[in-house]
């Protein structure tokens, strides 16, 4: 016998509260955990951009044989130029782009091809960071390290503890650097402090792999990835995992890239080569029909404007979330300065709750998050915000 020496694996945290959460029979429950962007009413839209994109394809499509393994021309075009702005034009020589299988994929495949060089075999994640970093760096090789990032109870960058170990990091080493809405913490590097970690990165010649899943969704399309045309603009060498997940609302299509920009010109098509070979042997060909509706959605000025109007919408709904939010909790605990909370961006924040006052939560008012206290900003709305308030406030310090 052999599977039978398979032992069963404990469901992922957050998929495991999803399945919870379905069973519960209480009218009352509140899902701030998996994320995904909802609307006023729970759900997770399809974005009108997408959906006239998708009506086009489906009336010119002829074929569903494979596509090129390095994936649809204006899909890479695009999201390389919706990446890299106005640094395109001198960059994109140098910027190999692969079509990937959402960010995740884009990332995974970054991580091969950085063991391919052989210059190291670690990678350093911030702490906290998305939980999916680790099995996807791990499941590939690579040895986990991390960085101070964040603190909790004080809802604080730790900027000082964080410089001082990445100034320790050995060179040619894989940083994962998260370019805006970190997850889970919702605190981003201002200006000065990404000027100092891209310092770092320069000096010791660290191989940044920037994991770009929110473009859009904190400050805008081209603030939230200032940190990644920076380091491109100064950097040789530089990883860009993009997922189209979020800002296209494409979760099931698995839709993503990887931008990998080298020192000059003649190492893109090796780049490229590098990629689709890596991708050969994990999954051969990536998905092609997200790729297909956001390159109809590029191609066409009129799509492209609604789709930004959308993103700006659903942008405003979730820093607008946030702001109601850190009020509401202040309604019920005056003592509390939750300004952290709504200067933050993204779909993420960490409460600063105990695992156990977590649990209880879930338990005994059907409110359910991750049980180190990180919530989906874009699960609230104004019927359960006071409701969630009113619960979480008392806990807090």
């Amino acid at each position: 016998m052999t599977l039978d020496k398979l032992k069963e694996i404990p469901a992922d945290a957050i998929l495991g509260l999803m399945t919870a959460f379905r069973a519960d029979p209480s009218s009352q429950k509140i899902d701030l955990t998996v994320g995904v962007y909802r609307d006023d009413q729970g759900n997770t839209p399809v974005m009108r951009a997408v959906a006239a994109a998708e009506d086009r394809l489906r009336q010119v499509e002829g074929t569903k044989s494979y596509m090129s393994p390095l994936g649809v021309d204006g899909f890479r075009t695009g999201i390389r130029k919706m990446v890299l702005g106005p640094l395109d034009q001198s960059l994109s020589s140098r910027t190999a782009v692969i079509q990937a299988p959402g960010g995740c994929g884009a990332l995974r495949v970054a991580a091969e091809m950085y063991l391919r060089t052989r210059t190291g075999e670690t990678v350093y994640l911030s702490d906290p960071t998305w939980g999916n970093h680790r099995g996807l760096m791990g499941a590939a090789g690579l040895a986990l390290e991390f960085y101070p990032y964040y603190h909790p109870g004080s809802h604080e960058l730790e900027r000082g503890r964080m410089l001082e170990a990445l100034n320790k990091i050995p060179p040619q080493t894989l940083i994962v650097l998260q370019a805006s809405s970190h997850n889970p913490t919702g605190e981003d590097p201002d200006a000065e402090t990404w000027q100092s970690i891209l310092d770092i990165v320069e000096e010791r010649k660290l191989m940044p792999l920037f994991d770009l899943a929110y473009q859009g969704l904190g400050d805008g399309l081209d603030e939230d990835v200032a940190a990644v045309r920076a380091a491109a603009e100064r950097l040789p060498e530089v990883f860009v995992a993009v997922s189209c997940s979020k800002n296209f609302g494409l979760y099931r299509e698995r839709t993503g890239a990887l931008l990998a920009i080298g020192a000059d010109a003649s190492q893109r098509h090796v780049l490229e080569s590098q990629a689709a070979n890596v991708a050969r042997g994990i999954y051969s060909m990536a998905p092609a029909h997200g790729p297909l509706i956001v390159d109809g959605i590029f191609s066409d000025e009129n799509l492209t404007a609604m789709w930004r109007d959308e993103l700006e919408e659903m942008r405003g709904r979730i820093n607008g979330l946030r702001s109601r939010f850190a009020a509401a909790l202040v309604s019920v605990n005056s003592d509390l300065d939750t300004r952290w909370l709504a200067e933050q961006r993204g779909m993420f924040s960490l409460l600063g709750l105990s695992e156990q006052q977590v649990d209880t939560l879930r338990e005994e008012q059907h409110i359910y998050m991750v049980r180190d206290s990180r919530i989906n900003i874009a699960g609230l709305d104004d019927d359960n915000i006071p409701v969630v308030a009113e619960a979480v406030a008392p806990l807090m310090n």
